[in-house]
């Protein structure tokens, strides 16, 4: 399953963090912004070490879930260009 996972936090040092700890599961593809493609223990080890790093009454993290139907209509406006691996990145 492929994710985009948007974030916005005020402490630099968590979003620091955060964005280190992404890396592990997808690509940064805008500013505060990560795709990744997923099984499901992935997310969920994913979701698992944001929880870990995040201040709940501070931080806002989406995560959006685009099944393949979903990805397949996804529209790129300018340079904007979706980055598959050819094969599902398992984490």
């Amino acid at each position: 399953m492929f994710y985009v996972v948007a974030y916005d936090m005020p402490d630099t040092k968590r979003r620091t963090k955060l964005f280190k700890a992404m890396k592990g599961f997808g690509r940064h593809t805008q500013f505060s912004v990560f795709e990744c493609e997923l099984n499901q223990k992935g997310v969920e080890r994913m979701v698992k070490k944001i929880a870990s790093l995040i201040e709940p009454a501070e931080d806002n993290i989406k995560i959006y879930p685009l099944c393949k139907s979903c990805l397949d209509d996804v529209q790129l406006v300018g340079i904007a260009r979706l980055i598959r691996k050819p094969e599902t990145l398992i984490v």
